[in-house]
């Protein structure tokens, strides 16, 4: 005589694929451990909401001239770049950031008529930077912004912009390297605050930079958890 088998079960189906599961997704059964992987720095653009300069408006870049270099180092790629009204921007740290500077226009000073130039620069550059001593009225803002549309063009600006897409506000720097790196400030780590209309009360990031290596961007566990939520 031949013993005969019986087939599995619901339940017993049911829990084979249970098991099957949770050695995919690192579960031991009997403690129901979870292994996950710690979160990793992505590229500094995921400080952007889309990974990427926004076209026709404004961006609002406050509390370091370091970030706004790496921000334009990480997204000019073949688009040209003007600089306005910020003298004191290095163009050897701008290089450092990975700012093409074949591409980039510089006007220092714009003669009294800095909403003239302005203008001008956004029919026919890509990304425009209104520096520090960039003096506009609000309705002189709200008349650029609106060429911006027009033209999908980017306005970056260190001080705030109305109707800006998004601002990114630096709450803490701290450069460390003098005691180990021949006195030269080597390694730089920024909390940054960015505040949207998608980002509710904000989502925080820390930003760091190692020697010369890319900076990059990682989401605090608070902002994780929001994105999950």
């Amino acid at each position: 005589m031949f013993d005969t088998v019986a087939p599995p079960t619901a339940l017993e189906r049911a829990r084979a694929a249970l098991q099957s599961v949770e050695r995919r997704v690192g579960v031991e059964h009997r403690d129901q451990v979870v292994e996950l992987a710690p979160p990793s720095p992505a590229p500094l653009t995921e400080l952007l909401p889309d990974g990427d300069l926004p076209l026709g408006t404004a961006v609002t870049v406050q509390g370091s001239a370091s970030l706004m270099g790496w921000l334009l180092g990480a997204t000019q790629r073949d688009r040209w770049v003007a600089l306005v009204g910020w003298p004191e921007l290095s163009p050897v740290a701008l290089a450092e950031a990975g700012v093409d500077l074949e591409r980039v226009v510089v006007v220092p000073d714009t003669g009294g008529r800095t909403a003239d130039v302005l203008a001008a620069l956004l029919d026919g550059v890509e990304i425009v930077v209104a520096g520090p001593q960039v003096r506009l009225t609000a309705s002189e803002r709200r008349r650029l912004l609106a060429r911006a549309r027009q033209r999908a063009t980017t306005i970056l600006s260190p001080t705030p912009w109305e109707s800006a897409a998004f601002m990114l506000d630096v709450e803490q720097t701290r450069w460390s390297g003098p005691d180990h790196g021949d006195f030269w400030l080597r390694e730089a780590h920024l909390s940054v605050l960015r505040r949207s209309r998608m980002d509710g009360a904000g989502t925080r990031f820390e930003v760091a930079r190692h020697g010369t290596t890319a900076p990059t961007a990682l989401a605090t566990l608070a902002a994780a958890r929001r994105r999950a939520g």
